[in-house]
């Protein structure tokens, strides 16, 4: 009969990763750490699924000796979990340690290979995001970091920005940003920059707009397509109200398009909209379609 696995309490795990209690009981219920129950209900984390996390989220045991465990080497700092092609681990981890020069040499190396530098700025800074939010999870970054990364990528998208040709005189217009409540400036960003790259005069207005802010850049930019970039809803009732309002106040000549993280299956057939898009990829094709020939 095999030998039964140790089996260690969420307080145990806390001290032997120098993380606070709260957050392993946090770990164990969203399911980033496997957990078993007593029969009494109590939480339980066996050495396979202590090891398992340890190995998905890149951490080390700072004091293994309280799990009863022999001293182990610690874990590397910087590491930050994502997508395995050395450019996204490379960008990724010198945007944890707030490397900007190196993030700068990743994106210029792709777009001088010949790559499209919406796609190339995508790829690096969504999957860098994405492993940031993990990685914050796991009490692996800090909030400084994770702000300092925001900021640096704003700054390199801009960069990509700036070194695209001028827009042309009579390029159609498009405006957009994240609603009331949506804080992410990145996503908007990257839609801007994609756009622009396929030839619209594009404005990002910026993050957390209310939609009487919307309606009042529609007058004065007159587009021809306004696109809402949503990562975050706290509030899905208020936002379905607001995003409704806002349809209703576009004329028919406007398309709105709209996607992002949190337009779930469930929360879109309650919105009005031209269309949704799941990526940078699929926004530049729509946008295509409808662009006029001849711009504005």
């Amino acid at each position: 009969m095999p030998a039964q696995q140790p089996q260690f309490s969420p307080k145990q795990v806390a001290v032997a990763l120098s993380a606070s209690e709260s957050s392993v009981k946090r770990w164990c219920d969203r399911g980033a750490i496997p957990t078993i129950r007593t029969v009494g209900g109590h939480r339980r984390i066996t050495l396979d699924g202590l090891q398992e996390f340890l190995r998905k989220t890149n951490r080390g045991l700072e004091s293994p000796q309280a799990l009863g465990l022999p001293l182990s080497q610690p874990r590397k700092s910087g590491m930050v979990p994502g997508g395995d092609d050395p450019d996204q681990q490379l960008f990724r981890n010198a945007l944890a340690q707030g490397d900007e020069d190196t993030c700068r040499r990743v994106i210029w190396k792709r777009v001088r290979g010949g790559e499209v530098r919406s796609e190339v700025a995508g790829y690096l800074v969504t999957d860098a995001m994405h492993g940031f939010g993990q990685a914050w999870d796991c009490d692996q970054l800090d909030a400084y970091q994770e702000r300092r990364g925001c900021d640096i990528c704003i700054r390199l998208i801009n960069e990509l920005r700036g070194d695209l040709p001028p827009i042309a005189d009579n390029a159609a217009v498009a405006i957009g940003g994240t609603p009331q409540g949506d804080p992410y400036q990145l996503p908007t960003a990257l839609v801007e920059l994609s756009l622009r790259e396929s030839g619209w005069n594009a404005v990002s207005l910026g993050s957390n707009l209310p939609t009487d802010s919307f309606l009042q850049a529609i007058l004065d930019y007159q587009p021809q397509l306004v696109w809402l970039s949503v990562s975050t809803i706290p509030d899905p009732a208020a936002f379905v109200v607001e995003q409704n309002r806002l349809a209703e106040h576009i004329n028919d000549e406007i398309s709105l398009l709209v996607g992002g993280r949190a337009l779930t299956h469930e929360l879109r057939p309650k919105l009005r909209y031209t269309a949704h898009c799941d990526g940078l990829r699929n926004l530049v094709d729509l946008a295509s379609m409808i662009r006029p020939v001849s711009g504005r």
